[in-house]
Parts: structure tokens; C-alpha cells; sequence
């Protein structure tokens, strides 16, 4: 239902997929998907350009790729407590196995990144940093197609503070930390997962 179109410094092409965004000046991000020493990772981008997470730190790079969906087929963001919900757009790495495409709700914003069943990690600051507050990036086909759920591209809502995609009220933020010595990538284990700050470039 979707596939990906490698990143050659044009317009992003698929606003269905800018379902990110930072309230530091940053603005817009595309949910993409990059290509590093370690696996394909779901990284935050923008036209010629994306951040992705790793070892506790922000890594750049120009090696990813846009995701586009087939017609007929639409963006959502689901959050889920218990499994990833079926439709996700997948990455993974070579040490910890296979990673989600999400959306980090934090407050600096929207911000896409990696998740696994209850956890996610996204790049801000220089930093990797681990959240479970998180919505999955699901790709539907016309059939389906669940009235309450946000499409993408990106619409903030007028109250959302942090400028973002704002959950529904009620909607179950989702997870709790696996147990101990539950490894999720990078070079470090989770206290250093890797948040990349993603401000203004000069």
C-alpha cells in the first residue's frame, strides 16, 4: 500500500506523510525513512535533509527515502497499548530488529521517529530520547477508513500548545517501559536513545 522514493534534494512528495512538526522554528517534518550503517530507521526529514536516532544521539544524513501511498489508500495516526496496529510503515535495525514509523507527541512537538510495541524514540537537541506517548503511522486502503482517526498532512489544531497533531481527548497514551535489560538499538541501551534536535540550520 505504499512505497518509498529515494530522497535526490526534491520537494517531499507525498504531504500525506508530513504528519510532523517542531515549535522551534523548524517547522514542518515529513515521517521518512533512513538509510544508515545500522538498519533503515523511521527518521524525521524535510527536502534534502533528515534526522534520525541511534545510540543516544542525533544523526544527520541525505541518504533516506520519502514514502508515498498507492491511490486509494490514506495516512492515519492510531495509537495503540498492546500491539502495533496492522498497516504501519516499517523500519528496523540490525541489532534490535524490526522499528515502527510514529509520531512522538512531546513539547517541542510533533516529532516522527522509531517505535517498537510500547515505546518510541525520537531526535531532538543533539539527543535521542524514549517517550510512550506516541501514535503509530498507518497506511489504510479506501475500505477502511475510521471517522475519528487524523490523516495526514498536518493539521494542528488552533488550541494544540505545541503546535502538533493533537491526540483526541480521552485517546490512551500508549505503553509502559518493557523490563529490564529490553534493548531497543544504538550503541547504548535506552538511557541515551537518541533525541535529535532538529532547530534551524544557519
Amino acid at each position: 500500500m505504499y512505497h518509498t522514493i529515494p530522497n535526490k534534494g526534491q520537494i517531499p512528495p507525498c504531504d500525506k506523510f508530513k504528519l510532523g512538526y517542531q515549535n522551534d522554528g523548524a517547522g514542518h517534518l515529513w515521517c521518512v525513512l533512513a538509510n544508515t550503517p545500522h538498519g533503515q530507521i523511521p527518521a524525521k526529514g524535510k527536502q534534502g535533509l533528515a534526522w534520525y536516532a541511534f545510540g543516544g544521539k542525533e544523526h544527520e544524513t541525505r541518504d533516506f527515502a520519502f514514502v508515498l501511498v498507492q491511490p486509494g489508500c490514506h495516512v492515519v495516526l492510531e495509537k495503540s497499548s498492546h500491539s502495533a496496529p496492522p498497516g504501519t510503515v516499517r523500519g528496523h535495525q540490525r541489532d534490535s530488529g524490526e522499528y515502527h514509523m510514529a509520531v512522538c507527541h512531546t513539547h517541542h512537538g510533533d516529532i516522527p521517529g522509531k517505535a517498537t510495541v510500547r515505546n518510541a524514540w525520537y531526535c531532538y537537541g543533539g539527543k535521542e530520547i524514549e517517550t510512550q506517548d506516541f501514535s503509530y503511522v498507518v497506511v489504510k486502503d479506501k475500505h477502511h477508513h475510521p471517522p475519528d482517526h487524523h490523516h495526514g498532512g498536518f493539521n494542528p489544531r488552533p488550541d494544540h500548545h505545541h503546535g502538533g497533531l493533537n491526540p483526541r481527548p480521552g485517546h490512551h497514551h500508549g505503553g509502559f517501559n518493557p523490563g529490564p535489560g529490553h534493548h531497543h538499538g544504538g550503541l547504548h541501551p535506552r538511557p541515551g536513545h537518541h533525541r535529535g534536535g532538529f532547530g534551524p540550520r544557519p
